[in-house]
């Protein structure tokens, strides 16, 4: 019984395990508009209701090839909350090359994992680099962890940045960067993390020793 137990515990700690939050922060059913013109700078603004872990950085890919064109993706910790005045710190940047797998929209690197802060003012801008750029998508969501602070951010010029911007009314945006929550293995395909590793060897201890009792049993029998 105390092995039943134990395998009944391992089986219900991993499956906490990989029910872990893991996503990007928006997607859509399908681009709207998409067009490919000049050098635009791309971004928004977000908070998160909990502590959640970002793991990648991505940028839209274009609908008909599925490709980006180098595109440089930044992520930054505002001064402020509302990410409005004020600077910023750069916590992560990447980019975004047609190596990265095609992930729904978006291609995503890994970055070192960052937690984001419930209530903190965040910001993610990337670069089209003459690239699809998209809005007004059907099906258009945001992770439910993520609030979006206002409309969309952009700019013609062809590097990331916080502090030059212009607002932007367009209900879902231009797109543009994106960020990866949860565990990279959701967009890389990666091996389970250590944690995983362990809940799953207890497992199949638990069940090499159930099997182990048994033969025993029968043996006496």
């Amino acid at each position: 019984m105390k092995f039943k137990a134990m395998l009944c515990a391992a089986a219900i700690a991993m499956a906490t395990a990989s029910s872990a939050v893991a996503g990007p922060a928006w997607e859509f059913d399908t681009p709207g508009n998409d067009y490919s013109n000049g050098v635009w700078n791309f971004g928004q603004a977000f908070t998160v209701t909990q502590d959640v872990q970002a793991s990648g950085l991505g940028y839209y890919a274009g609908p008909n090839d599925g490709q980006v064109n180098d595109n440089p993706v930044a992520l930054y910790q505002c001064d402020n909350t509302d990410c409005l005045g004020g600077g910023a710190t750069l916590l992560a940047s990447v980019i975004v090359d047609n190596t990265y797998a095609l992930l729904g929209h978006f291609r995503y690197v890994t970055i070192a994992p960052v937690t984001l802060k419930a209530g903190v003012g965040y910001a993610v801008q990337g670069v089209s680099s003459g690239n699809n750029y998209t809005w007004n998508n059907p099906g258009f969501a945001t992770d439910p962890l993520v609030t979006r602070l206002g409309g969309p951010r952009w700019v013609l010029q062809n590097t990331p940045d916080f502090l030059n911007f212009e607002r932007n009314d367009q209900s879902d945006g231009y797109w543009g960067p994106n960020v990866f929550l949860g565990d990279a293995g959701g967009f890389t395909g990666g091996v389970p993390e250590p944690a995983t590793w362990a809940m799953m060897l207890m497992g199949f201890f638990g069940l090499g020793s159930m099997l182990r009792s048994s033969r025993r049993r029968v043996q006496t029998a």
